[in-house]
């Protein structure tokens, strides 16, 4: 098993060759907004690192969000680029489910990410859909958070491999946007 995992949704950048044993991590932590100019570079390194190419990979896995609306398309549009080329099967990563994973953020089985201006992206692993609740919310107490993907990546390597074993491919990478982008709430007056 080898897969390429990229994950642009957080100011941290991440490209990782995940294999059944090891993990090649490339992370740039607070790479802010240079993941278009950096990740390809990124990638280079991590498929260099892993001793492979881009042939020998098995599958792609990226990070969906939710998260930045443009690291967001910046992740999925590289990885539908990659598969252009060299076709393989896409594996989509909700972050909130990584996070909510993790032993890093505290195995909860509820995650929050901070969305800004006084909101958390949150996601209560009880049937109700990944929504937005506010700073001080009940719901978010105990969630596990994280500040950047370096700190959930355990719980995306952990869901990738879980996926990719069960066969569970996505047939294409879709965003998952929680709100509308400042741009468009800008456009629509709110």
């Amino acid at each position: 098993m080898n897969i390429l995992y990229i994950d642009t949704t957080t100011p941290d950048l991440i490209a990782a060759v995940i294999r059944d044993g090891s993990v090649t991590d490339v992370t740039e932590r607070a790479a802010g907004v240079h993941h278009s100019e950096r990740l390809c570079g990124a990638v280079a390194q991590a498929l260099k690192c892993a001793q492979i190419t881009f042939a020998d990979l098995d599958a792609y896995a990226c990070a969906i969000g939710p998260g930045s609306f443009t690291g967001i398309r910046i992740g999925i549009s590289t990885v539908k680029g990659y598969c252009a080329a060299v076709k393989r099967p896409y594996i989509a990563v909700n972050c909130l489910q990584a996070i909510a994973i993790s032993r890093r953020c505290g195995s909860t089985g509820k995650a929050v990410i901070d969305a800004g201006n006084g909101y958390y992206f949150a996601d209560y692993n009880s049937g109700i859909a990944p929504c937005l609740v506010q700073y001080g919310d009940d719901r978010a107490t105990g969630a596990g958070s994280a500040s950047g993907a370096a700190d959930y990546f355990d719980g995306a390597v952990e869901l990738v491999r879980a996926q990719f074993a069960a066969g569970s491919f996505d047939t294409e990478l879709k965003p998952m946007y929680i709100r509308r982008s400042q741009a468009e709430d800008n456009l629509h007056g709110n």
